[in-house]
Parts: structure tokens; C-alpha cells; sequence
């Protein structure tokens, strides 16, 4: 995902990277040897031994995957600052498109999808696949502006709008009614833990995927990124509590408070439920 980029931890006023980095190539070292202890089980071992082994490098990876969010929002200012959106080195696109998604959903299952295309000077949906109407509707969404932060937002806003997609199975006509499902049974809470997830997902996956592959070489540095994102699922679907986002009022700041909470709360789940 996006491109890879070195950090150099001591630029003056810059976020200090080397505690994240270091946390990373842990849990890349966890993976080479978790991949080798299954690919290439010593002959010694007992299988009750192999598993042993096995359970104790999966929570030595876990362990590290929590230290490397945590050190990564605590070197971008801290948990308040990246939540709130004031960190502009992790937090604020993250919470700008969060907000802009949120209210352009909003906006077209109020509206209906035709409508809502109609005012931004589409006047026909003739010929357009449900790709093509969500291409259009990301155009809107995105931050357009360049640098890590964004990249990383507009990296979660794709993995958002590929999850819309696979509810409408290629028919336009659905869209609308996908959208309406959207407020219903909690779907859009879903959505904005899905995006803060893969947003820290890609600030990490942009920030070390080049160290990782000289250090490591590509293969290990591709498994790595791969339990780092299934981390992260797994993290959030464990944390699904918290308010009810059928009471809000999307349209207002009240709006606004409810995403910041949920970046809040999702931070506070992928540290390892640590500050």
C-alpha cells in the first residue's frame, strides 16, 4: 500500500520514529521465526512443545504489534493529539475524511443516490458501474493534499469504499438501498472502526515496509504487514462496544465528537489497551 518512506528520527520538530521502528522489526523477527519453527519443526521437539513454542511467539507478536501503535501515537504527540486530529504528523487526515465520508453517506442516503449526483453536476447515471459512482464519490471524499498523513487516510478511504462495493455486487440500482443499510444495526460504526484501523495500518505499512525489506528481505517484510493487518481486525472486532451510533446526529458537531471518541477509543484498543 502507498509508498514506502524513511523516517529520520532526529529532524527538529519531527516525530522521533526509532521506538515504532524498533517494535516493528520485532514482530517481523517474531514472524521469520514463527514461519520457520512451522515450516521447519525441529526433529527434537514434541508437537505439545511446537505449540508451546508457537503460542509464545504469537503473544511476543502481539505484545510487539501494541508497543509499535503505541509508540507510533505517542511519538505523533500522543493519544488527545492524534485523536482530536491536532497531530498533523498521525491524526489529522485520518479524522478530515473520516468526517467527509461520514457526511457524504450521510448526505446521499438522505438524498438518494441520483439526487446527490445530480448536485454535483452528474446528471445521469446511464453507463455507470457501481465502481465508476464510487470512484466519483471518493473524488469528493479525499483529502487531496500530499504527505504521509493523507496518503494514509486516502489508503483507508479505499479500503472503505471496497467494502461498500462488495455489499452492491455491481447493481447500481442497489446502490441506495446499501446506503440505508449503512445507519442500521450499527454497519456505519463498523465503517469508521474499519477506517481508523486500516489508517494506522497504512501509516505503519508506509513508514517501515522499506526498512523491513532490506532488513528482513521482501518475504518476511510481506508476512509481516500481513499479521500486523490481521492484528488490527482481530484488535477491533474484540473492541466493538461503546455507544450506540443510531442516537447521533450526524449532521451536527455531535457528529464530529462520536468520530474522534471511536479514533479515541480504537487507539486505546491497538496499544494494547495502554496510554
Amino acid at each position: 500500500m502507498g509508498t514506502s518512506h524513511r523516517h529520520t528520527p532526529t529532524i527538529q520538530h519531527q516525530p522521533n520514529w526509532g521506538k515504532t521502528s524498533a517494535a516493528v522489526t520485532d514482530i517481523a523477527t517474531g514472524v521469520e521465526k514463527s514461519d520457520n519453527l512451522e515450516k521447519n519443526p525441529p526433529a527434537a521437539m514434541t508437537p505439545q512443545q511446537i505449540n508451546s513454542r508457537q503460542s509464545k511467539l504469537d503473544n511476543q507478536i502481539r505484545r510487539n504489534f501494541h508497543s509499535a501503535v503505541r509508540n507510533l501515537v505517542r511519538s505523533a504527540g500522543g493519544r488527545g493529539k492524534v485523536s482530536s486530529g491536532i497531530s498533523r504528523a498521525v491524526g489529522h487526515a485520518g479524522v478530515v475524511v473520516a468526517g467527509r465520508f461520514i457526511s457524504t453517506f450521510t448526505d446521499i442516503a438522505n438524498r438518494g443516490l441520483l439526487q446527490w449526483m445530480r448536485d454535483k453536476g452528474i446528471m445521469s447515471l446511464e453507463g455507470k458501474s457501481c465502481r465508476d459512482i464510487l470512484s466519483i464519490i471518493r473524488g469528493f471524499i479525499q483529502n487531496g493534499v500530499s504527505g504521509l498523513d493523507n496518503t494514509a487516510a486516502n489508503e483507508a478511504l479505499e479500503h472503505i469504499m471496497e467494502m461498500v462495493e462488495g455489499q452492491m455486487k455491481d447493481d447500481v440500482a442497489s446502490f441506495d438501498d446499501v446506503m440505508g443499510k449503512v445507519w442500521e444495526n450499527e454497519v456505519i460504526k463498523d465503517l469508521i472502526d474499519e477506517f481508523f484501523g486500516m489508517y494506522i495500518y497504512s501509516h505503519l505499512s508506509q513508514d517501515f515496509e522499506e526498512k523491513l525489506t532490506y532488513e528482513k528481505g521482501s518475504d518476511v517484510m510481506l508476512m509481516t504487514m500481513a499479521e500486523i493487518r490481521e492484528l488490527i481486525i482481530d484488535d477491533i472486532k474484540i473492541g466493538k462496544l461503546g455507544r450506540s451510533p443510531e442516537t447521533i446526529d450526524w449532521a451536527s458537531e455531535e457528529g464530529q465528537i462520536f468520530i474522534r471518541k471511536e479514533f479515541d477509543r480504537i487507539i486505546y484498543i491497538l496499544s494494547g489497551n495502554e496510554d
